[in-house]
């Protein structure tokens, strides 16, 4: 995420902390459909597909179920509904500060108004996926001038000051070399962003895995120099340390455990069902049945996407990771600021 404001901060961990401790997710991921405009060489989505989709009353029927106190709207791609920004209030009614609520999506179908638009509904985050620093990405997404419309419209919503647009970059193979150019494409645009990690689960095609001792050695060069990167640009790599180096540990090794999907994370099918996160295909009716038929026996650790890393944490672990990152961004900034 971005770095919170003060009452975003008091509204997650007033809420979010008596949530955790009665073992309700912190985090929910509802994928809006399955539907997708992108047919990206790393995900198993894809085209148009006929399925039933829950709605707005059903949607705040889960937010008092599930009580998360933050929200990710994905799919697919979310911007193919014509019910978003409802489903959107839905989620997080006027007026309130929590669920902290984020919106992903390839960009294609994105535009200023419709920008203004989700803001109005609740969107604190647009999280816009970028996979190459150029007419590449178009290839790997399937979708011709994919990046000309983002290098239009990103540096666009970054001018209006909200700082809350953020890239996400899943690292492959492909585009591992490529990691710091990713990054000044982020700072030429204007706004942040947060890497993540291929899973092989997601397609079952290795080709994409990063495993070689020789692309090894290239990732742990190219996380090197964006963590110098990052103590330069303050703010603009959201990854912390930790979840750098667990990047490359995934890789090295091939998996990270323990896991704690369908316990402080967990995903909800546009029909309504709960996963305990989206590399799985069973599908459950209850917060129950998860922790009860799910949770005792997980020994997955095939996936290091970002908000795993951080949900598996312990409480005290994610508030020392959050106050410690929140104090250096500030140093970080006071400092620039006294520079320019």
């Amino acid at each position: 995420m971005r770095n919170l404001t003060g009452k975003e901060t008091a509204s997650i961990l007033g809420k979010g902390i008596p949530a955790y401790l009665r073992g309700y997710p912190t985090v929910v991921s509802f994928e809006m459909t399955y539907s997708c405009n992108a047919n990206c060489n790393h995900c198993n989505m894809g085209g148009l597909v006929k399925e039933k989709r829950i709605g707005p009353a059903d949607y705040r029927r889960l937010m008092k179920q599930l009580k998360p106190v933050i929200v990710q709207v994905s799919g697919g791609e979310p911007l193919l509904r014509d019910d978003l920004t409802e489903v959107m209030r839905a989620i997080k009614p006027e007026g309130s500060i929590t669920p902290y609520l984020i919106l992903v999506s390839n960009g294609w179908l994105l535009t200023l108004e419709k920008y203004l638009a989700l803001r109005a509904a609740g969107m604190n985050q647009l999280s816009i996926s970028l996979c190459f620093p150029d007419s590449r990405h178009d290839k790997w997404r399937h979708i011709e001038g994919l990046y000309d419309h983002l290098d239009r419209t990103i540096p666009t919503l970054a001018a209006l000051g909200h700082d809350d647009v953020v890239l996400n970059c899943a690292i492959t193979l492909e585009n591992m070399p490529h990691i710091m150019e990713i990054a000044r494409t982020a700072e030429r645009w204007g706004v942040s962003i947060s890497y993540s990690a291929y899973s092989v689960l997601r397609t079952g095609n290795r080709d994409y895995t990063i495993d070689s001792p020789e692309h090894l050695a290239a990732l742990r060069d190219q996380l090197d120099q964006l963590r110098s990167y990052k103590e330069i640009n303050c703010g603009r790599i959201l990854n912390a340390d930790f979840n750098l180096e667990g990047t490359y540990e995934f890789f090295e090794k091939g998996e990270i455990t323990p896991c704690s999907a369908g316990l402080r994370f967990l995903v909800v099918t546009p029909e309504g069902y709960l996963k305990p996160c989206s590399m799985h295909d069973r599908e459950y009716t209850s917060l129950r049945d998860i922790k009860r038929s799910f949770v005792p026996t997980n020994e997955c650790g095939g996936c290091y996407v970002s908000i795993r890393s951080y949900l598996d944490k312990s409480l005290p672990g994610l508030l020392k990771e959050y106050l410690s990152t929140h104090s250096f961004n500030k140093r970080r900034s006071s400092r620039a600021a006294e520079s320019a």
